[in-house]
């Protein structure tokens, strides 16, 4: 293993990697949950120090289910709080955890036996301030040195959901720190958020679609990182690529050659490219999701005081 006692020190010695607090903030998620809790317990990893699990005012079934469960298991700590959103419910773990190195892990994602040991082995270097396995601007399966999280503060408050990964993400870089992206497996469950029938995906769409709010609030927090402007496919200064927001709805968001569909960045598909009047129907809904997303970010725009379409 490549990594440090102390994920500070440099030189040659191979010594015994550093001590991990993981972070999970839950809300409204019981059973996949537990699944992720079980993984993460079955890592093979030495020094897992504790697991933060950080109950966001869940309303079905989590905190009988993590007290029945978990409450007294070694090295499980539970922490119950009023509904206040993911960023304040990982920013309480962080300020309880212990470990060197801080890990957040979404509540849906179950983890492979050596997914730790290679999110951990990514801090090569005392210039590394955050390793993740989701994407090189975070997400879920992101660690963090704690000197980065200190430099840092932590997330930003002002995100109540969505783009706070990547704005976390951003200001270490801003901080000096490097940023490494590496292989470490994990499970993602989507099922229990999958919508239900045409209303249901109406939904689904218009909910995600307000998400794209924070996008302008992230180009507002950092007007001038030229890496910011690249991630969010930014053009002429306040257009975001139209091909970037249609490839978010026709399963191409990750990459080009991806399988064309009707489908969500969490990888629900909802039609399948079957037929030249699927394609129809994809190319339709994606074209109509474009232009929601650019009449929200349109409305955010206002509120932030930034434009980005």
């Amino acid at each position: 293993m490549s990594c440090r006692r102390s994920p500070n020190c440099s030189g040659g010695k191979n010594l015994d990697p550093p001590t991990v607090s993981i972070i999970i903030a839950t809300y409204n998620n019981a059973p996949v949950l537990r699944k992720t809790i079980e993984g993460i317990l079955r890592v093979d990893y030495p020094n897992l120090l504790e697991v933060l699990v950080i109950n966001d005012g869940s309303s079905d079934g989590t905190r009988e289910m993590l007290d029945r469960e978990f409450s007294g298991r070694k090295k499980i700590r539970i922490i119950h709080r009023p509904r206040s959103g993911v960023t304040r419910a990982r920013n309480r773990g962080i300020r309880e955890a212990r470990g060197e190195i801080v890990v957040n892990m979404d509540h849906d994602c179950i983890p492979h036996p050596d997914w730790l040991k290679n999110l951990v082995n990514g801090f090569d270097s005392p210039r590394v301030g955050m390793v993740s396995s989701f994407a090189l601007y975070g997400g879920t399966s992101t660690a963090f040195r704690r000197e980065a999280l200190e430099k840092t503060g932590g997330y930003d408050e002002d995100y109540f959901y969505f783009r706070e990964d990547s704005d976390l993400a951003f200001k270490i870089m801003e901080a000096g720190f490097e940023l490494r992206k590496v292989e470490a497996e994990y499970e993602h469950d989507h099922e229990p958020e999958k919508p239900n029938g045409i209303t249901g995906l109406l939904a689904y769409a218009w909910k995600r679609a307000q998400y794209r709010q924070n996008d302008v609030l992230l180009y507002q927090k950092h007007p001038n990182n030229p890496e910011v402007k690249k991630f969010l496919s930014i053009r002429g200064g306040f257009i975001v690529d139209p091909r970037t927001d249609m490839n978010l709805s026709t399963g191409r968001w990750w990459t080009e050659e991806a399988r064309f569909e009707l489908s969500s960045p969490r990888g629900i598909t909802f039609i399948q490219n079957r037929s030249p009047v699927h394609a129809a129907l994809i190319l339709l809904a994606a074209f109509a999701y474009m232009l929601l997303l650019k009449l929200t970010r349109l409305y955010a725009s206002i509120k932030f005081g930034k434009l980005l379409i």
